[in-house]
């Protein structure tokens, strides 16, 4: 009895480890593939993701990043990403991270596989963006209209 005992405690407890490494890891590659892919280093992200994510990242490269000058880039960098929630079901992971630059912070989704015993990015996910407040622009209040019908024209 005594060693079924001890031998639940140390299922559970190798289970329990062995779980959290593997959060661990996903957290490392999702923190590392989005360090690089929100600050413009699109061929260090490239090592992060899978096969079937690999055109979007040629996309951005060949047609979205040649059309971006270089005063744009400089002004949305250094953008910070912090993981906020990391959910593993099997071999999918789903880890949702909060993304702050000068210009604006947005809250988002990735989605990975593990691929053997690699995680990858298969999918990028935005959910919400907010643009940051503007210190130097002199914003009036705008006055809200009174849309209630007046007294006379409910009585007509």
């Amino acid at each position: 009895m005594k060693i079924s005992k001890y031998l639940s405690i140390i299922l559970a407890a190798v289970l329990f480890f062995s779980c959290n490494s593997e959060k661990s890891e996903v957290e490392r590659i999702a923190q590392a593939y989005l360090d690089a892919e929100t600050n413009f280093r699109i061929d260090e992200a490239r090592q992060y993701v899978s096969p079937e994510f690999m055109p979007m990242l040629n996309q951005i490269e060949t047609f979205v990043l040649p059309h971006m000058s270089q005063e744009l880039i400089d002004s949305l960098l250094p953008n910070v990403v912090t993981i906020k929630n990391t959910e593993i079901f099997g071999d999918t992971a789903i880890v949702s991270f909060h993304s702050s630059n000068p210009k604006q912070e947005s809250d988002a989704q990735i989605m990975m596989v593990r691929y053997d015993t690699t995680w990858l990015v298969v999918q990028q996910n935005d959910k919400v963006t907010r643009e940051k407040p503007k210190e130097s622009l002199d914003v009036q209040p705008v006055q809200q209209q009174d849309d209630t019908p007046s007294d006379t024209t409910a009585k007509k």
